[in-house]
């Protein structure tokens, strides 16, 4: 065996083979109760499985500027599941499974229907590999009938106080009347205390001759 056949040989053992990461999503989902369940499966090609991952939602076709991420999370492979706060109260909630991450994201309103993309990182051990998906359309319904607590709690407020207007209302009628009411009692009994007086006065009797 010659020596370059040698080294060859020896190099194959300990150099890494070749790292890859494709990441796919669906096209299409749509929202449930005001929730979207976002499926971002991954295939890794290399010498060792990913032992550190991160994951990011953007929104939009394209960029990855700040005000594009929805949520991010980084997560070791043995933490099979994660939840963070992500921009405009939006939430997101994390499953890791064999190949594929869940995301349960809530929070999202009619007007953020979008496309979304899932950018997937892998951290450790090297090389660092990271991949988009082709993006995900999610279908923001608005739900009929369905309040946030903030909302809720402004209704509450609002019917308790068109409960009690009425009926501040009433009591002012009520002592109003009870006034006029014990006003004109006291009225009628003077003028009746004034007529028996009158009756019973010496100038009222009858003169006998």
């Amino acid at each position: 065996m010659s020596l370059s056949l040698l080294t060859f040989l020896c190099l194959g053992l300990y150099l890494p083979v070749w790292n890859a990461l494709r990441v796919t999503q669906p096209y299409r989902v749509v929202s449930h109760r005001g929730e979207v369940e976002l499926f971002c499966s991954y295939h890794h090609t290399g010498r060792h499985e990913p032992e550190e991952l991160r994951i990011t939602l953007y929104r939009g076709m394209y960029g990855e500027q700040e005000d594009q991420k929805v949520c991010t999370s980084s997560f070791p492979h043995n933490n099979t599941a994660f939840q963070v706060e992500g921009e405009r109260k939006v939430r997101c909630r994390g499953q890791l499974r064999p190949g594929k991450v869940n995301l349960t994201i809530s929070g999202l309103r009619g007007n953020d229907t979008d496309l979304y993309r899932c950018a997937i990182e892998v951290l450790y051990p090297p090389p660092y590999l990271r991949t988009f998906g082709n993006g995900t359309l999610l279908y923001i319904t608005e739900e009929p009938g369905c309040f946030t607590p903030e909302a809720q709690r402004r209704d509450d407020v609002t019917g308790e106080t068109s409960v009690r207007l009425p009926l501040a209302g009433l009591a002012a009628v009520l002592i109003v009347i009870s006034a006029i009411a014990i006003l004109l009692v006291h009225q009628v009994s003077s003028y009746n205390n004034n007529k028996k007086q009158q009756q019973h006065s010496p100038d009222n009797k009858s003169h006998f001759c």
